[in-house]
């Protein structure tokens, strides 16, 4: 072939793999992408936020951040949820409900900043390590329009405009990245990389509330929103019971150990994060879908299908970031910080169980309010609480991993259980057995003492044999299956949903 026409055969070659693609896989590769660029950016500021701040001053930026979250849960009122469950249908009728969210997304974040702003003295003299009112007004105008941000960014998920989502996202990570960087490495610390988080929410708030109210519209209706946060609300306890899951230990360990420990903690649970990023395309896919498809013909076998697989997914993805993360914490890092490697498989494990209890909650989700989730969320962090109490103050940083694991685990069990008995999902698990046996040994060989580089070498080739095995198996279909487009693929099988 001459060389001036192999790019032209390349590229033939790319579209026509391209379009063998079911829409579901489609929608995947476009998540993928925009995840993957913005974690890859998170990756790369991270050396400079590491180099230029201190173990102690991450750690506050982490408490800033968990404060930021759960501002995030108030301001986003539960509005994805209530979109995903009354405005998802393309008629009229959903196109209005979309422009109801929309308009209460709005009163919402305004509220939110006015009183932040009235706030933010008292609030800052609340938090457990020195921070600046001025921190707290940024921090909290970011914050308060989480759902403006986020009602636009899944009207598009509903729409089936994953590319366009995906640049919406990729757009904003890459401005907030260089504006993070650019404050940091001008000297302005911790205010700085909330001063780029601010700008940049402020930026795409403002885009994506107006590309989507040229769609739906921007309806301001009182009359229906005690309607529509009826169902949101309860979701917001259960949002708060998951904060308690996921960063109110750090809160707890302010008042037992020193600030650079938390910093550590802190580094090892954003790199364990990698595990949760792995599986995000399959989750951006197949969260919107997963309750219609229960009232569609077949749809609760394919549901069973498509959990199966995620299951897979999720086990293998926490066993490559427990078999990676260490690594890159020692190779991006500076020494301060490399006491986090040995945090990060115990994290990828509360991380996993996180996952696969979303991923059997479909059940729960099916009612008319969101009350069944909030319940089972909230006793789980009750155990979180009960178990960070008896633990942090004899075990620091370690009995917090622990108390983690213990309340992800009891919330997936209470998840599996009350799920199944409102909506049955057969789930086949004898697929699963190698597949995930392979995963837990690659993640347990490198902590193996002694082994050194050989146990990350096994670690390696584990993980490689697992994800084999899972093709091999039918947990997940292999790429010749996706390209065939068979009717009992995942990808296939969730497309029409």
């Amino acid at each position: 072939m001459p060389a001036h026409r192999f790019p032209i055969a390349a590229l033939n070659r790319a579209l026509a793999l391209w379009s063998g693609l079911s829409g579901g896989l489609r929608d995947s590769v476009f998540y993928g992408a925009s995840l993957g660029w913005t974690k890859a950016l998170a990756m790369l500021t991270l050396p400079l936020l590491t180099a230029m701040l201190a173990p102690a001053d991450f750690a506050r930026l982490e408490l800033l951040s968990s404060a930021g979250e759960i501002g995030a849960l108030f301001a986003g009122a539960g509005l994805v949820d209530t979109a995903y469950r009354f405005a998802s249908g393309t008629d009229a009728k959903g196109k209005r409900a979309a422009g109801e969210i929309l308009g209460l997304a709005t009163l919402i974040a305004l509220a939110g900043i006015g009183l932040t702003v009235a706030f933010a003295a008292p609030l800052a003299a609340m938090m457990p390590l020195p921070t600046k009112a001025a921190e707290i007004v940024l921090l909290g105008s970011a914050v308060a329009l989480e759902a403006l941000i986020a009602v636009p960014l899944a009207f598009m998920r509903m729409r089936g405009k994953a590319g366009t989502y995906a640049a919406a996202t990729a757009i904003r990570s890459t401005v907030q990245a260089g504006l993070v960087a650019g404050c940091v490495a001008a000297g302005w610390g911790v205010t700085g990389v909330l001063a780029g988080g601010m700008v940049a929410a402020v930026a795409a708030a403002g885009v994506l509330a107006a590309r989507q109210a040229r769609d739906s519209g921007l309806i301001v209706a009182p009359q229906r929103s005690g309607h529509l946060l009826a169902y949101g609300v309860p979701l917001v306890g259960g949002g708060l019971a998951s904060f308690v899951l996921g960063t109110a230990d750090r809160w707890l360990l302010a008042g037992t150990v020193d600030a650079a420990n938390i910093g550590q903690y802190a580094l090892a649970a954003k790199i364990a994060m990698v595990a949760a990023l792995l599986t995000q395309p399959f989750e951006l896919w197949w969260y919107p879908r997963r309750v219609g498809l229960l009232t569609q013909t077949g749809g609760i076998a394919q549901s069973a299908r498509i959990v199966t697989a995620g299951i897979t997914l999720t086990v293998l993805a926490a066993a490559g970031a427990a078999v990676a993360g260490p690594i890159l914490i020692h190779a991006l890092t500076p020494p301060a910080y490399h006491a986090a490697a040995a945090m990060v498989p115990w994290l990828c494990a509360a991380i996993a169980l996180q996952s696969l209890g979303s991923l059997v909650n479909v059940g729960c989700y099916a009612g008319k309010t969101g009350a069944m989730p909030m319940l089972i969320n909230m006793a789980a962090a009750a155990v979180a609480l009960a178990c960070y109490a008896l633990l942090i103050p004899a075990y620091g940083v370690d009995g917090a991993i622990a108390a983690t694991v213990a309340a992800q685990g009891a919330r997936f069990g209470l998840f599996l259980i009350v799920s199944q008995r409102r909506v049955h999902v057969p789930l086949s698990l004898r697929p699963l057995l190698l597949p995930i046996g392979c995963a837990m040994a690659a993640a347990a060989l490198p902590q193996v003492p002694g082994l050194g580089l050989l146990g990350y070498a096994g670690g390696v080739a584990l993980m490689l044999a697992g994800v084999v095995l899972a093709m091999i198996s039918g947990a997940v279909p292999s790429p010749v299956a996706f390209r065939a487009r068979p009717a009992a693929a995942l990808a296939e099988a969730g497309a029409g949903a």
